[in-house]
């Protein structure tokens, strides 16, 4: 299974949530983040505390990078992380819109810490609910 998670920036929900699945779905899966238009040229300070605080997971390394310069095609799942996003990547690739997935969460930038944590506890759930394998019993 691949995933690659866009959102605008690359800088804030992007970045949590590789980091996040990388945690809950294990390093055998290829997850990747990108953005639309990438401003920094990383994580934002408060996303790497708020992942380093609450879930011991360490984004300090990550490096922001457009979706432009990824083959997008190369993933079986694609996670645009609002609806703005998600309709850019339907207008730029219709062909995999299969693919595309809508997460609607609210971009915490510039926001205080709160929205940061609520961000990170939002992406955790969604993945926690649609990306962990379903056992049967």
């Amino acid at each position: 299974m691949s995933i690659l998670f866009v959102c605008y920036g690359n800088a804030c929900r992007s970045p949590m949530a590789e980091g996040l699945a990388k945690l809950i779905l294990g390093e055998q899966i290829r997850i990747e983040s990108a953005g639309l238009a990438p401003l920094l040229n990383g994580a934002t300070h408060d996303a790497i505390e708020v992942l380093r605080e609450l879930h011991d997971i360490d984004i300090s390394h990550h490096t922001a990078r457009s979706v432009s310069d990824i083959h997008i095609g190369l993933f079986e799942h694609i996670i645009a992380l609002d609806a703005y996003v998600f309709e850019a990547l339907k207008n730029r690739h219709p062909s995999l819109s299969v693919r595309f997935t809508l997460w609607d969460i609210e971009d915490p930038y510039g926001q205080d810490m709160s929205a940061y944590q609520k961000t990170a506890e939002t992406i955790k759930g969604l993945i926690e609910k649609h990306l962990v394998p379903k056992t049967t019993e």
